[in-house]
């Protein structure tokens, strides 16, 4: 397999673990996938209907997925506009979600992320 990867060193290697945080909490993979989904950007009270979360919450995830530069957000008025500015980071799902199907059961069992997981609270 021949791709393109960056020289690992410290730096690119805190920078892949912070994209791959980024994109692993649960509540921020489904604001993303809303963003994915949608036809246009949406605001954070437009991403609160369609999830069912409290709009300080959105607007935490919504940050920490602008800082990895996963989103963008336009000003219009009083209102901030979100949208997927990656391409790439969906890419990233897609190949996921490829996985899943794959073995799903062994991706939801994997002890070792769920045990880490536990130790991180």
């Amino acid at each position: 397999m021949s791709v393109q990867l960056l020289q690992s060193n410290a730096d690119v290697n805190d920078a892949r673990a912070n994209i791959f945080g980024a994109l692993s909490d649960p509540t921020r993979l489904r604001i993303f996938q809303k963003l994915i989904e949608s036809d246009e950007p949406l605001n954070v009270t437009e991403i609160c209907d369609q999830t069912d979360l409290k709009t300080n919450l959105v607007s935490h995830h919504l940050q920490c997925l602008k800082n990895c530069q996963l989103v963008d957000a336009e000003k219009d008025g009083r209102k901030k506009y979100y949208e997927v500015s990656r391409p790439e980071a969906v890419e990233m799902l897609s190949l996921a979600d490829d996985c899943i199907r794959q073995n799903i059961e062994s991706v939801i069992g994997c002890e070792i992320v769920t045990d880490s997981d536990d130790h991180d609270e």
